[in-house]
């Protein structure tokens, strides 16, 4: 085993012994989940790399049809929530070898999984074209067993979606009947009768013993195994029939860590923990849950899902509207109500100045004047004190503003004085008539060349103090034997001093030259070098140099 596939799966289990700990506790619990979100591209690059392995031994057979077959099987099954366009691809070439053997075995048995893939992505029409071409009678056992919970899902999907109210109650008799003969052809005991029997049990709000049949189902199948997510989310379904909040939002997040360890794109847990969690006002997480739900959604490619995440979504958006727009008219109020009292303040001074002149006799008033000064003086504290809570929670975005303001206006001053320094200069070299003297120092061009240095020393400085992993995670995107190293006492040079303008949204290359005294085409060499040592594609290189960092 190498030391990379060592630590991923030393890192795996720490991050399940949290998970099995976290049990207890919701809030725990989700942590985990987003821990799990954090690191999701870990779980992705294993399920690539399993699928890379399979194609790899996909290509090594060449024309060998039965082997391909079943490499094309499981590649379908890696696809399957994974990306439904590939599923439906390795599928397609299943049958494509099917009858080219002319294996009706084969042939039904594609018809039917594609069938029962078909409906899980909403494509109805397409299933049902699959599924009416197909001779029962020729069908085995278990393909008798399969076509009948192809058509359940097909009309249980027709009935969850349709508009017709009418219809609906149509195809859920249908579904009905198609599962009722699945139950009839299962053992009992088996995950598919135990299923199929929790259903009906919660349908018909027998909430205990659906219950216990989860727990039998539990029995059967290893924790945060595939099989796992599904059955902790069925228990998630009774939990809320039951209207128990914190038990179903700890299944949701049980089925949603098993889902992303086992890189599961398509799934419904996180997005209706979104929704909950959401309504608890918990609207940063619930945020989080449902970016990352469809961008998976998005990757696998389904309009079923998409559509139940982008509802959540819209709700969430439109609840995050709400509370700025709540704190906005906040802001403006108490700004509102401490200028109205700094106009008092103004005026109440400019009174008791006016009372001060007429001298001893107005000394009564003062006081009395005095008083309200500090009346007024106390509830302007109190507004600030107000206004300073509320400022807060804009700080964190004012802070780069900020940074570049006071620094612009300090090199503004300095540059001032230097000015007035250098027009004090000529004056004197003027007035004691030293004309050669100023003649040699139009001539000499080390002011500009020391402004120029002074200048992009105090651009260096301010820069990495903003984004002070900027050189890292820039030499991150580069190639290994490009990296680029300074020299001793430098804090930038000219290709970091190029990108670290990018990064801060100048990318026209004619400002940049004009900035750092170089002509547009010696930029647009630099920046077209520093494509060329990309790891990754060189036309998205600038674009992740603008995404480095996080102020600080």
């Amino acid at each position: 085993m190498s030391m990379k596939s060592f630590l991923c799966t030393f890192f795996f289990l720490l991050l399940d012994t949290a998970v099995v700990s976290a049990q207890s506790n919701i809030d725990s619990l989700l942590k985990v989940l987003d821990d799990k979100i954090e690191h999701k591209d870990i779980y992705f690059d294993k399920k690539e790399e399993h699928i890379k392995l399979l194609q790899s031994q996909k290509t090594a057979l060449k024309k060998a049809a039965p082997e391909a077959y079943l490499l094309n099987q499981a590649l379908y099954k890696e696809y399957k929530s994974y990306v439904s366009d590939s599923a439906i691809h390795y599928l397609d070439l299943n049958m494509d070898i099917a009858f080219a053997l002319k294996d009706a075995s084969k042939i039904n048995e594609t018809n039917i999984t594609s069938a029962s893939l078909f409906a899980q992505l909403g494509m109805y029409k397409e299933a049902s074209d699959l599924l009416t071409g197909i001779n029962v009678i020729s069908l085995n056992k278990q393909q008798r067993l399969d076509y009948s919970i192809a058509y359940g899902s097909l009309y249980l999907g027709l009935g969850q979606h349709s508009q017709y109210v009418r219809m609906r109650r149509v195809y859920w008799d249908k579904a009905k009947l198609y599962y009722d003969s699945v139950r009839q052809q299962t053992l009992a005991g088996s995950e598919e009768y135990l299923r199929l029997l929790e259903k009906t049990l919660r349908l018909s709000n027998d909430y205990d013993k659906a219950l216990a049949v989860n727990d039998q189902r539990l029995k059967l199948i290893e924790p945060y195994s595939p099989s796992y997510a599904l059955v902790t989310f069925h228990r998630s379904l009774i939990y809320r029939k039951m209207k128990d909040k914190e038990n179903e939002k700890r299944y949701l997040a049980l089925s949603a860590v098993s889902d992303i360890q086992h890189a599961v794109r398509d799934n419904a847990s996180i997005s209706i923990l979104a929704d909950i969690l959401m309504r608890e006002g918990d609207i940063n997480r619930a945020y989080n849950y449902i970016c990352f739900s469809l961008e998976n959604i998005q990757n696998y490619n389904t309009r079923v899902r998409s559509s139940e995440v982008l509802n959540i979504q819209t709700i969430i958006d439109k609840e995050y509207q709400n509370r700025n727009e709540k704190k906005n008219i906040q802001l403006k109020t108490l700004l509102a109500v401490a200028s109205i009292l700094s106009i008092l303040l103004v005026i109440s001074v400019v009174l008791l100045y006016k009372h001060m002149k007429k001298g001893q006799a107005f000394s009564l008033q003062l006081k009395k004047n005095n008083e309200e000064l500090a009346s007024f003086n106390q509830m302007l504290h109190n507004m600030n004190v107000e206004l300073k809570d509320r400022n807060l929670e804009v700080a964190e975005a004012n802070h780069i503003k900020e940074e570049y303001i006071v620094n612009l206006l300090d090199e503004c001053s300095q540059y001032i004085v230097k000015l007035d320094d250098y027009r004090d200069m000529v004056h004197k070299k003027v007035r004691d008539r030293q004309y050669e003297d100023l003649y040699k120092i139009t001539r000499d061009t080390s002011l500009k060349e020391n402004e120029s240095k002074a200048l992009f020393t105090h651009f260096d400085t301010m820069f990495i103090h903003l984004f002070p992993d900027f050189i890292a995670q820039l030499n991150a995107l580069l190639l290994d034997e490009e990296q680029i190293v300074l020299k001793k006492g430098e804090v930038l040079n000219t290709e970091l001093r190029i990108f670290a303008l990018i990064r801060l949204g100048i990318g026209d290359s004619s400002k940049i030259a004009k900035f750092l005294g170089y002509s547009v085409n010696t930029i647009y060499n630099y920046r077209t070098k520093m494509k060329n040592k990309s790891k990754g594609a060189r036309e998205d290189f600038e674009a992740r140099v603008k995404k480095i960092g996080a102020y600080s």
